[in-house]
């Protein structure tokens, strides 16, 4: 049985039979995306953070890349490879994270980037939103708290915890970075999307640290979160621990919408109307709370969109978009 595993932020393909042994069959340091057994090897797509995917043959002894669609991209752009990190963080575990700075030497304005899940991970894949604030002038900063997949199971567990070690460190990565990255402490802006547009909604309840937010398809409210999401009704009382009648305080206690009035940050507030995963009501809820207490924000809704829109969205909303975007941080971090 052939099979992907995240490990770090690259992902490897293994094999395993059913006496439970495991090998790695390819583990190229980037990430193996799709892939099917062809001929008595494996044909599978391929890309690293500064190379767009394509496709590869492995015969089983070496590898032959087969198609060359994004060349043209690499010709045109000179796109920058980002730089790795890790820290011991200060419960002692050890946090990876990459930093891709734009062209010059700085110190250059920046964006904290938080990957969604919080099961998911950042590493060597392909993101062209990075390269895209790149080219604007932006460094980016992305890394793996505690929640992350790729490294143990008790890293990422964090259950009933959301906001917690999470949060710290993250915090702990910016420190680190600021330190020893060209990047202005005064020119920084935090985004991110589904569970990092929540954390993004409790980092500016929390901090004020960041001159501007960009919040996507988030959670403000875990108690309305628990009766809409697609996920399933469990979802929040698995990962947060309560539900609308059983320590309800708790969902209180999580949700970012109840800590709006500790809010100075601008944000822009970015949500599909047909996202089921996390419903168009958790986007308005926030943007009128913050509206109620007077911090600058916006509200950007996209139509006939899900919770995919940066990944699968129309060609003309994923554009939109990242003008959105690029227009809001330019007016508050530039």
């Amino acid at each position: 049985m052939l099979f992907q595993a995240t490990v770090g932020g690259s992902v490897s393909l293994f094999k395993a039979d059913l006496g439970g042994s495991v090998e790695a069959v390819l583990a190229p340091g980037g990430v193996v995306d799709e892939f099917v057994p062809a001929d008595g090897g494996i044909v599978y797509t391929y890309m690293e953070a500064h190379m767009p995917k394509e496709l590869y043959l492995w015969d089983g002894r070496e590898t032959r890349r087969l198609t060359r669609f994004n060349d043209f991209v690499l010709e045109r752009w000179r796109l920058r490879r980002p730089q790795k990190f890790a820290f011991k963080a200060s419960d002692g575990e050890e946090v990876e994270g990459w930093v891709l700075l734009p062209e010059g030497e700085g110190p250059h304005k920046w964006v904290l980037y938080i990957h969604g899940g919080p099961k998911t991970a950042y590493g060597e894949g392909f993101m062209f939103e990075f390269h895209l604030l790149a080219s604007r002038g932006y460094a980016v900063v992305y890394t793996n708290p505690r929640g992350s997949d790729g490294y143990s199971e008790e890293f990422a567990d964090i259950r009933c915890r959301y906001g917690e070690r999470d949060f710290q460190d993250l915090t702990e990565a910016v420190e680190y970075a600021a330190a020893r990255f060209p990047l202005d402490r005064e020119r920084a802006a935090v985004a991110g999307g589904s569970y990092g547009g929540f954390m993004t909604n409790w980092i500016i309840a929390h901090t004020d640290r960041f001159r501007a937010a960009v919040t996507q398809r988030s959670i403000c409210d875990w108690v309305s979160m628990y009766g809409t999401t697609d996920i399933g009704w469990y979802f929040v009382e698995d990962q947060i621990c309560c539900t609308p009648w059983r320590n309800r305080e708790l969902c209180v206690e999580k949700s970012p919408l109840y800590l709006a009035d500790r809010i100075k940050t601008p944000t822009l507030i970015i949500h599909s109307i047909e996202d089921y995963r996390t419903w168009l009501d958790q986007g308005v809820l926030f943007f009128t709370a913050l509206k109620l207490h007077g911090v600058e924000t916006k509200l950007v809704l996209f139509p006939e969109e899900s919770h995919e829109l940066t990944r699968k969205g129309k060609p003309r909303h994923r554009v939109e978009n990242f003008k959105d975007i690029l227009n809001w941080l330019d007016k508050y971090v530039s």
